[in-house]
């Protein structure tokens, strides 16, 4: 049992021996860092921030990328985000180096991924060119304008007369209301029975609204008409588009241009050989739109240039038709009210109740519809119509229209061609009607039907038009036209006209035309000749000869009236195969207030003298000023009671202020943004402006107060010296209550603002010591800039 025991025990102790070396390693495998890194597998999986190019183009996307053997990773909504289309790629990271016919690059310089894909997959750029004016909201302001022209003339045979014609309008924001008329009045030798006495013609009330293209009328007003139907004057209300409240927009379908581009380029686009614009691109598909306003048949050249400066050039036919509208675009207007009868003639005389109503739709850049229809008591018309763009070769356009007229019916049928290039024009539109047709243009005239109710007169049966022009270059421009009118009792009219007109040396112009009838012997003949002599004066040189009235020849000299005031003048001389000789003498004088005109015509022992004045009277902000005729809108400018302020009207001087600081400006486009502004080297020197130049659109038959606002400030230049005599150094800084330091310049100078007549100045010195003076100012009733001092500066310490 002992020696059994033992062995245990030397057992036991071997086993422990043996397992000493195993604990001591794994102890040691336990406490040990981990195996330094591999190089290779860390260059294998790497993540940057790089900014997305593709085809050269800097998206402007900076997005992380994850590198991982060589491969680029990025996810599917960056590449959405930075342009590309995300239906080509299917799942949320995208390995762009797998990608087919997509190439990738990555440049660490740059810190750029840089990326070759296929142009479809770039974005498509739509890029305006033509006009790019920002929209400028329309302004009027509230005031009265009365447009006059007195004529006065006397007849050696028949006496003489005077006429006055106005037109008063009163406006204020969208609304305008005007009145016109004449009054006549005889003199000895006047047929006191030929219309003396006060003619109204038209007072309306007119409406704007610029945002919906709509204006509106109530009074005396005109109905709106198709090219086959016909316009009457209604005293009642209209309503409807117009697009002369916008003249900015283009309502009728332009040519648009697409292509690629592989790289970033530049595009020129040229319009029949002329430049019309230029604008960059970026790789993939582009289209070019709104090319500046162009009619007819032309080519436009696209002329693509990259950055190595290779250049793709592009000829495009095309064919703009201004007749159609837009697609989804629409035009109208509809009209009620009573028919005006005696216009001209009677002041108040309207007839039966009517209406009339016109609507234009585009279907497509090809296709436009337009319809009309016209209604009274015993009157019902309507008629649709159609115009139809043939790709590029012109536009055909047609129209129907059925009536019932007291009973009697009819229809007309309107058809037409026109196609237009740089080189030649063709058109032709044909009528044909019923005797039957009757429209608002008839039905109220009495004197056209007789006692049992039926027509004695009416619309033409057929009218037939066409006409021919060659645009030969350095020959000139022919042209040819025929029109042949039949009425329904089978009288004709027939023409024929042919001319031709060429520029000649200078800006000489030739001109010849020849017209014929057949139903007279012979043929009209008449030639010009027009010859400029230098910017003002012209002398024309002409003969005509007709089959009814002989040959005349006719010597005429032009003197224009300046566009800023002064004399005109015009001769002429006619010697006349059939009759005793002509003359005639004008001479005209024209200042920013008034014009005047006068002169004489006619033949020996029949003269007759004639004068005239027109202009315009303006009220606005409680003043009366006086200008040219008015035609449109005008502009009153007012610099706030300082005279003799020269004002710009497009950056050309157009006068200067009054007496009380008002300029009117009378030959302003509506719905134009002009541009206004004023000179101030003519302003004292103590005048503060805040603003001296101003972008205005205005509306329609309107004006508008356009204020510079001016401040007068005490303002003086002072020279500061200290107790020695010797001026204050320079960097030096004034300071006063409630105002900003001033800093004391070259000579001890400082430039002061914002005066009393009494200033205590404290003065800060570069050393830190300071010192205080007293600025008393004098009278300065010329407002004249004034230097005091010196003055001394007495030291107060630090």
């Amino acid at each position: 049992m002992a020696n059994l025991s033992g062995q245990l025990s030397r057992l036991t102790m071997a086993m422990l021996l043996m397992s000493l070396p195993l604990c001591s390693h794994a102890a040691q495998e336990d406490d040990a860092l981990p195996p330094p890194p591999d190089a290779q597998a860390l260059n294998q999986t790497a993540q940057f921030h790089l900014s997305l190019v593709f085809n050269q183009w800097d998206s402007g996307q900076v997005v992380p990328v994850t590198q991982r053997n060589g491969q680029f990773f990025v996810s599917r909504a960056d590449l959405q985000r930075a342009g590309l289309p995300g239906e080509k790629f299917t799942q949320d990271e995208v390995n762009v180096s797998a990608l087919k016919d997509v190439q990738t690059e990555y440049d660490s310089a740059g810190q750029r991924l840089m990326m070759k894909v296929p142009n479809e997959w770039l974005p498509s750029q739509a890029i305006t060119l033509g006009r790019k004016d920002a929209s400028f909201k329309p302004l009027s302001g509230t005031g009265a304008l009365l447009n006059y022209d007195l004529y006065t003339s006397h007849a050696e045979n028949s006496g003489g007369q005077a006429s006055l014609w106005h037109e008063l309008r009163l406006f204020s924001g969208n609304l305008s209301l005007s009145s016109t008329g004449t009054a006549r009045q005889g003199f000895s030798g006047y047929d006191a029975g030929s219309g003396e006495g006060y003619i109204r013609y038209d007072t309306t009330l007119t409406g704007t609204d610029e945002d919906d293209i709509i204006s509106w009328s109530a009074g005396d007003v005109v109905s709106d008409a198709l090219n086959w139907s016909n316009s009457v004057r209604m005293g009642g209300v209209s309503i409807g588009r117009n697009f002369s409240l916008r003249p900015d927009l283009i309502t009728y379908p332009l040519p648009a241009f697409s292509g690629e581009a592989a790289v970033p380029s530049t595009v020129d686009v040229f319009i029949n050989g002329y430049r019309s614009g230029s604008t960059d691109l970026q790789p993939g598909p582009f289209t070019l739109t709104n090319l500046p306003y162009i009619n007819g048949s032309g080519d436009a050249v696209l002329v693509t240039t990259d950055a190595l400066g290779r250049q793709v050039s592009t000829t495009l036919p095309f064919y703009v038709a201004s007749e159609l509208l837009k697609p989804g675009l629409s035009d109208g207007a509809f009209t009620l009210g009573a028919m005006r009868r005696d216009y001209g003639i009677e002041n108040f005389s309207y007839g039966p109740a009517a209406a009339s109503g016109s609507y234009r739709y585009g279907v497509n850049e090809y296709w436009t519809l337009e319809s009309h229809a016209e209604g009274a008591q015993s009157l019902a018309l309507g008629g649709v119509g159609t115009l139809v763009k043939l790709g590029n070769f012109g536009v055909i356009n047609g129209a129907y229209s059925r009536s019932e007229m007291r009973g009697e019916g009819g229809q007309q049928v309107n058809w037409g061609y026109q196609y237009s290039t740089n080189s030649f024009n063709i058109g032709t539109q044909h009528s044909h009607r019923d005797r039957g047709f009757g429209n608002l243009a008839l039905y109220d005239s009495p004197d056209m039907y007789d006692e049992n109710n039926k027509p004695i007169a009416s619309l033409s049966r057929s009218t037939d038009q066409y006409s021919l022009s060659f645009n030969l270059g350095s020959y000139g421009n022919v042209g040819a036209a025929w029109i042949d009118v039949r009425s329904f009792d089978d009288e004709k009219t027939q023409l024929l006209n042919l001319s031709w007109s060429k520029n000649l040396w200078g800006d000489s112009s030739f001109y010849l035309a020849a017209s014929h009838d057949p139903a007279q012997n012979g043929w009209s003949v008449a030639l010009s000749l027009q010859v400029p002599f230098g910017v003002s004066d012209t002398a024309a040189f002409s003969v005509e000869s007709t089959p009814d009235a002989g040959s005349s020849q006719r010597v005429n000299y032009n003197h224009a009236m300046p566009s800023n005031g002064g004399f005109s003048w015009n001769m002429a001389y006619a010697h006349q195969s059939d009759s005793d000789d002509y003359q005639q003498a004008t001479l005209g004088w024209r200042n920013n207030k008034v014009e005047l005109q006068g002169g004489v015509y006619g033949q020996r022992n029949n003269y007759t003298q004639w004068g005239e004045m027109s202009g315009s009277l303006v009220m606005m902000d409680n003043t009366l000023l006086a200008a040219n005729r008015i035609n449109d809108a005008f502009m009153v400018v007012s610099t706030d009671g300082y005279r003799d302020v020269t004002v710009n009207f497009e950056n050309q001087p157009v006068g200067t202020t009054d007496d009380d600081g008002y300029l009117l400006i009378s030959g302003v486009s509506s719905y134009y943004p002009a541009n206004y502004s004023i000179n101030t080297l003519n302003l004292p020197a103590d005048t503060r402006i805040t603003d001296t130049e101003r972008r205005v659109a205005l509306r329609r038959h309107s004006g508008y107060l356009l204020d510079f606002p001016m401040e007068q400030q005490r303002v003086a230049s002072v020279i500061l010296q200290d107790s020695k005599g010797k001026v204050l150094p320079v960097s030096s800084q004034v300071y006063r209550p409630l105002q900003s330091p001033v800093p004391v310049g070259y000579d001890g100078i400082a430039w002061l603002e914002n005066l009393s007549d009494v200033n205590p100045l404290t003065v800060t010195l570069p050393d830190g010591k300071r010192c205080k003076a007293t600025l008393t100012l004098e009278k300065n009733p010329d407002r004249k800039l004034k230097t005091y001092g010196p003055l001394e500066c007495r030291e107060v310490g630090r």
